[in-house]
């Protein structure tokens, strides 16, 4: 029979996945509480929460939301990393404190990303996305960059057919003159 605190439980996980844009499958046995501590800091920062979460739970979480891709993420002692505003900031949160604390035994099981399970991988390659705001300028920049070249290729065009003229209008007038 379910008690209460199981049943509350089942409910903030449901609310936790339905709102998630990733959520990372992690190992986090053997750390100790003063780096999940900073781990937690760290991904407070990038707008990302982990929470340690009994995987019995968060299958039935999953399953009462209707999103059972997240069931495959209860696996072994889980600590689900979870991101709401955007996947790359939870990722690459996640990565780098890992690549700065390379004898902490966190690891990276799998992830739900756009409703997707994804492997390890996948996460690792996410963290070394740009940010948006690179990503925006950087095309912008080539945009800006092709108009340019467009812009000097229309004037040497420009240039050329009107040398063209100017040479047809000395040659008429050097036939006109001769004749």
């Amino acid at each position: 029979m379910a008690t209460e605190r199981k049943v509350a439980q089942v409910e903030e996980l449901k609310a936790l996945i339905a709102d998630a844009e990733i959520a990372i499958s992690t190992a986090y046995q053997g750390t100790s509480v003063a780096d999940q501590v900073e781990l937690r800091a760290a991904l407070s920062q990038a707008g990302a929460q982990m929470r340690v979460v009994k995987n019995t739970l968060l299958r039935l979480a999953a399953q009462q939301a209707g999103l059972e891709h997240f069931a495959e993420l209860a696996e072994g002692p889980t600590a689900i990393v979870v991101g709401r505003d955007e996947p790359l900031s939870a990722a690459k949160a996640l990565t780098e404190y890992m690549r700065a604390h390379p004898n902490l035994p966190v690891q990276i099981r799998r992830a739900v990303v756009g409703g997707q399970v994804v492997d390890e991988a996948y996460v690792r390659d996410l963290a070394s996305v740009p940010p948006r705001d690179e990503l925006l300028s950087r095309i912008a920049g080539g945009l800006v960059g092709q108009l340019t070249q467009l812009m000097l290729l229309l004037q040497a065009t420009t240039r050329e057919f009107a040398g063209l003229v100017e040479a047809r209008a000395a040659q008429l007038d050097a036939e006109g003159s001769a004749g």
